[in-house]
């Protein structure tokens, strides 16, 4: 499949995304990531800055993550894609649209926007 079509079924995604970490706990994971505890990795999944991060905000982590899974399979299986491919190309637009002060990982390590 080609990129500008699997793009197409990435906007979708995102929101679904945004709306799957509001359901888990929105304010938590906007406090996590404004506080540089989290941040959006280059795979498509969240991250943590700072691995001694509470427990709380890694098993946050783990329950998006988990969550990010199924959709980019859901998303991969109806479009003859890789889910890797499907989790890789949501990690642009994520980390794209990441604000101001909150991290993303690069090719050097975690920066912060």
């Amino acid at each position: 499949m080609d990129n500008k079509k699997l793009m197409g079924f990435l906007a979708p995604l995102f929101l679904g995304l945004l709306l799957a970490a509001m359901d888990v706990a929105a304010l938590d994971l906007a406090q996590a990531k404004s506080s540089g505890l989290v941040g959006e990795q280059m795979n498509g999944f969240l991250g943590l800055v700072k691995p001694d991060a509470p427990a709380d905000v890694k098993a946050l982590v783990l329950d998006i993550n988990a969550q990010r899974q199924v959709e980019y399979q859901r998303i991969a299986a109806k479009n003859g894609a890789s889910a890797e491919d499907v989790a890789r190309l949501t990690a642009q637009k994520v980390i794209g649209q990441t604000a101001s002060g909150q991290f993303v990982e690069t090719a050097s390590g975690w920066q912060k926007r």
